[in-house]
């Protein structure tokens, strides 16, 4: 008994059925995974409850810390707009911490200052005591994003 085989030819189209399917299941593990990642800083920042906090009785006194921007290859520091080095800042901050008058300190520092140096400067204040560093920015006005609108709409 002889059966009539036709020639079983090759399927030319492609079961989608298998990847589909773990598509899917992949997708559901990233939808499910994806708000669980933590993306960026992890930062635990303050809040303020009543008002800005007030400056203490020992923290009265303001002092600036100004680094321009280096000429000629040497960097220059000025303290209360005085030309010191930084030995110099450290050795003062250090002198007031000591007679129990911490200052207030804030480093005016220029945008195109290297980082290296403006670590140098805040290592020198933690060497003299210092915790807690005020850093000044020169403000920009801000159109608040109605006016904006408004302005595109008027051209």
């Amino acid at each position: 008994m002889r059966r009539h085989r036709r020639d079983l030819a090759p399927i030319a189209q492609i079961n989608l059925t298998s990847l589909l399917d773990v598509t899917f299941v992949l997708l559901i593990a990233f939808i499910i995974v994806a708000p669980s990642l933590k993306y960026g800083i992890d930062l635990d920042l303050p809040t303020i409850q009543q008002g800005a906090p007030q400056l203490e009785q020992n923290q009265s006194r303001t002092v600036t810390i100004t680094v321009p921007r280096s000429s000629n290859g040497t960097q220059q520091f000025f303290f209360n707009n005085e030309s010191v080095t930084l030995d110099e800042i450290e050795t003062r901050l250090r002198q007031l911490t000591q007679q129990g008058r911490t200052p207030s300190v804030e480093i005016e520092a220029d945008r195109e200052l290297p980082y290296e140096t403006f670590v140098q400067v805040v290592a020198a204040l933690r060497r003299a005591g210092i915790e807690a560093v005020g850093l000044p920015i020169q403000a920009k006005p801000v159109t608040p994003p109605a006016a904006q609108s408004e302005s595109s709409d008027k051209k």
